[in-house]
């Protein structure tokens, strides 16, 4: 009696320990998966594959996060995203020498000061922030042309 349930026991250490793994998933980012797909953040993934060039970001479509499974992006809440960093990612902040600052991937506010303003600017299609270089606004190459990439690599503005 006293065999099965310590076997009981050992059993059920060994399923909370699978679940475990499952829920909170591997939360490395910019790390190359068995799925040959890498994610930069929780919706968007780069390929790790010979010939494709490893700065091309690809968003998951709508509503879907970037994962570890066989498909790189899955609708979220099915599966743990294999990267979580949005809100870890560190942006220009206003600090009195810059009238714009690039709030995320696409979008950019004014600062009064070292105070955000409330209004948050889109980019337009296809274009990303790049308030240090001439236009607030470029094409992905001249994005990534510069030394550090994106200027602020969010996906959308933190707000509140």
């Amino acid at each position: 009696m006293q065999y099965f349930k310590f076997l009981k026991t050992l059993c059920f250490i060994a399923v909370a320990s699978s679940m475990v793994v499952v829920v909170f998933g591997d939360i490395t980012c910019n790390v190359c998966q068995s799925n040959h797909a890498k994610c930069v953040n929780e919706t968007h993934f780069s390929l790790c594959l010979d010939g494709v060039p490893p700065d091309q970001v690809m968003p998951c479509p709508d509503d879907q996060i970037c994962t570890s499974t066989a498909k790189f992006c899955m609708p979220r809440g099915s599966v743990a995203p294999s990267c979580i960093s949005d809100a870890d990612v560190e942006c220009p902040s206003c600090d009195g020498s810059s009238l714009f600052v690039c709030t995320s991937r696409t979008t950019f506010q004014m600062c009064n000061g070292d105070t955000l303003s409330s209004q948050i600017t889109k980019c337009k299609d296809n274009t990303y922030c790049a308030i240090s270089q001439s236009n607030f606004c470029v094409d992905r190459c001249e994005a990534l042309s510069s030394a550090t990439g994106f200027q602020c690599d969010r996906e959308a503005p933190l707000t509140g």
